[in-house]
């Protein structure tokens, strides 16, 4: 199997370790490695622990997602050319003790053994999985990864709402020192993460992973935690993000403004954000012990209109002056509906335009989106100042 040193020599196949775990493989084969590397934000080189598919070679952090229908009678393939022992837990799903990933009560796969994990995928939802052998060593340096079970109809689960995507965020942190010296890391209750991630990435890495979601049918968050940190994720109202599902099971609906997100949790989250909204969610990581909040990431979402491919509708010139400072004036509108966002999604005109147009005098400075009746969505600048 490819080594992490021998993958250094091509970039381009390193660079992308982090994200393409989030495809299924055929056939569905994991191995565990502990010679890994994964790129942080400022470049660095970390040595990781983890999983990866036989048929690609290497290891990802996390681990890949690991996606089954509700109902599936799976035999999950692991090999172990590792040098130490370890396990795959199946954390959250209802499988037999045999096959849970426990070594005291199911078993080890040592060091170039290979073995099969089977069960039935019983329920839809978010799980996780990840090593049980001296796991809080092994957890930190990367041996974890996501678990989707969904229904081949498209709702969470019997008679529960159909959903236009599933988005897995797996929130997980590290302490550098402790990936760069794992012998010497203990105890464990004196560790401080220093990396906070979503999927693998963090800062800059994770401006590239914009969400595009529907404004007429939800999108499935799928969040998890295999974080040593507390998170809380902020929702802003435009998302109108509603909780249906913890830990694999559905609960009474919940309104959402935050959620916080204990070491091993799981939820669905469903989100269906205002026309042109164009925001995000915020993770704050907080220290376990004293709360302290050691970093926040942005996890953007925009509605599905304001997607690249939707560009040259976005730009056609109906609106005019634009920017506007006083009063716009739009054509092809006689006579028809028109409503007007702001870039966050709150609706701030709807109606037939006057003859003499739409006065902006008050409205915030900014970006606005909308749509005739009949007609693809556009946008303006508000600009006071502007002649």
């Amino acid at each position: 199997m490819m080594k992490w040193k021998d993958l250094l020599s091509s970039v381009a196949s390193v660079v992308v370790m982090s994200m393409p775990a989030f495809a299924q493989q055929v056939p569905p084969s994991l191995f565990s490695e502990m010679d890994g590397i994964h790129f942080l934000d400022d470049g660095t080189a970390l040595p990781i622990w983890g999983y990866g598919w036989v048929a690609d070679g290497f290891i990802t952090l996390p681990g890949p997602l690991l996606t089954y229908d509700e109902g599936a009678v799976v035999s999950l393939a692991f090999e172990n050319p590792s040098p130490e022992s370890h396990t795959i837990h199946l954390h959250g799903l209802d499988v037999d003790q045999a096959n849970d990933g426990v070594p005291a009560t199911s078993f080890f796969v040592t060091s170039g053994q290979s073995a099969a994990y089977d069960f039935t995928a019983t329920h839809s939802g978010t799980y996780l999985y990840h090593c049980h052998v001296t796991t809080t060593l092994h957890l930190t340096m990367g041996m974890y990864g996501m678990v989707l079970v969904t229904r081949p109809d498209g709702t969470l689960f019997e008679g529960g709402p159909a959903v236009t995507q599933n988005v897995p965020w797996l929130f997980s942190d590290l302490e550098v020192a402790t990936n760069l010296d794992p012998v010497g890391s203990f105890p464990f209750h004196d560790m401080r993460p220093d990396v906070f991630m979503v999927n693998g990435k963090a800062g800059s890495q994770l401006a590239e992973e914009v969400v595009y979601a529907s404004a007429e049918e939800p999108t499935a968050l799928r969040l998890g935690s295999m974080a040593y940190s507390k998170i809380t994720c902020h929702f802003p109202e435009g998302l109108n993000a509603e909780l249906w599902m913890s830990d694999g099971r559905e609960v009474p609906v919940e309104v959402l403004d935050s959620l916080e997100i204990y070491p091993g949790e799981r939820f669905t989250v469903l989100v269906q954000p205002e026309v042109g909204y164009d925001g995000g969610v915020t993770a704050a990581f907080e220290h376990m012990v004293d709360g302290y909040e050691e970093a926040e990431e942005f996890l953007q979402i925009r509605e599905e209109s304001l997607h690249p491919s939707q560009v040259a509708s976005l730009d056609e010139p109906t609106w005019y002056p634009n920017p506007a400072s006083h009063n716009i004036q739009v054509t092809e509108s006689t006579g028809r509906f028109v409503r007007v966002w702001t870039s966050v999604g709150e609706l701030v005109f709807e109606g037939q335009v006057p003859a003499n147009g739409l006065d902006v005098t008050s409205w915030d400075e900014g970006l606005y989106l909308a749509q005739v009746e009949g007609r693809d969505v556009t946008r303006f600048v508000v600009a006071h100042g502007v002649r």
